[in-house]
């Protein structure tokens, strides 16, 4: 079996060893690993060149982190990511988050740091991979914009909250990655069944906790079991889950 975690922080975890071994008995080959800032980003190239079989690398500065850094830091990190851009297999953690940006001006400098990010991946030629926490409607929009304009691929991590705006993505070919939260909740998992299994990936967002337990990208071959086992067309396989993250991945 081949599977890719579409997201995870795995410079976050204690025992990166550990983890990437059992990850890869799970049977998940490669990791999308996403930074937040400039030193994360340096993190994720180190882990690249430690680990370079199964660390595909994201670089991006993540909403939250945008809102709380100096006009100074953010051209360092905006710098650093216009001339590492091109080691990348694709630019994220990037997106909106209005669980933090509360005002008109926070919001809008969340705008700016994302559409700059987006200018980055089109002129590499880069997928981009979008948090979106309380702006699911904003993050999708702009998502379907920079795949209009570029015909380069956007995934929504973590984004099957909604079945309207989920037949919205499957309408404009935006790809959707599900997390863990669907071995705790079947209404996550009625929900990851609404995306077309030709836009669906796997995700653990690892080290992030659920049920007070900490994820790891082994998790993925759970998630991915799981809507196999439980999908009701029968039309996902772990071969397919494995070509979508292709697609989703590969450079024009």
């Amino acid at each position: 079996m081949n599977l890719i975690d579409s997201h995870c922080h795995l410079y976050s975890v204690s025992n990166v060893k550990d983890a990437i071994l059992h990850a890869r008995d799970a049977g998940v080959t490669k990791v999308v690993v996403v930074s937040e800032n400039l030193q994360t980003m340096e993190q994720t190239l180190k882990l690249r060149d430690n680990f370079p079989e199964f660390v595909l690398p994201a670089l991006g500065i993540h909403p939250v982190d945008v809102l709380y850094m100096s006009q100074d830091e953010w051209g360092k990190a905006l710098s650093f990511l216009k001339i590492h851009a091109n080691e990348a297999s694709c630019i994220g953690e990037i997106g909106l988050d209005y669980k933090h940006a509360t005002t008109e001006k926070e919001k809008e400098k969340q705008r700016k740091a994302l559409r700059a990010q987006m200018e980055v991946a089109a002129e590499n030629h880069l997928p981009v991979n979008l948090h979106s926490r309380r702006a699911l409607r904003q993050t999708m929009e702009e998502a379907i914009a920079f795949h209009r304009e570029t015909g380069l691929p956007a995934l929504l991590h973590w984004f099957a909250h909604s079945w309207k705006l989920l037949r919205r993505t499957n309408q404009e070919d935006i790809f959707v990655s599900v997390g863990p939260s669907i071995l705790f909740s079947e209404e996550a998992l009625k929900l990851a069944f609404a995306i077309d299994p030709q836009l669906i990936l796997v995700e653990t967002d690892t080290p992030v906790a659920f049920k007070g337990k900490p994820s790891n990208p082994a998790w993925a071959a759970e998630v991915a079991e799981k809507l196999i086992t439980n999908h009701p067309e029968k039309q996902l396989t772990k071969e397919k889950l494995f070509d979508n993250a292709q697609r989703y991945l590969k450079k024009p």
